[in-house]
């Protein structure tokens, strides 16, 4: 593996876990002023169809290239938003 690889590797597994960290602060938020924090089937799937038009998203990998999530997941948590502000 080049250098190049490994930096880049890096920095998406940098991405992700600052996106997995602000969502169990968001969702810890959620919990503690008693909101939900799972989505209605029908919002999830709302979230689903923007994300799959965005040209943000990395379909061979299901992730977000901007905040590097799995959309799958992120439309499930009630509590979430899109980076981009689309939903």
């Amino acid at each position: 593996m080049s250098l190049d690889n490994f930096s880049n590797l890096f920095k998406e597994a940098a991405k992700m876990s600052k996106s997995l960290a602000g969502s169990a602060v968001k969702a810890g938020v959620a919990i503690s002023n008693g909101k939900p924090i799972i989505a209605q089937k029908n919002k999830a799937q709302e979230r689903l169809d923007v994300c799959s038009k965005c040209k943000d998203l990395d379909k061979n990998l299901g992730r977000c290239t901007v905040c590097g999530c799995f959309v799958a997941a992120k439309v499930k948590a009630d509590y979430e938003s899109c980076p981009s502000g689309k939903w």
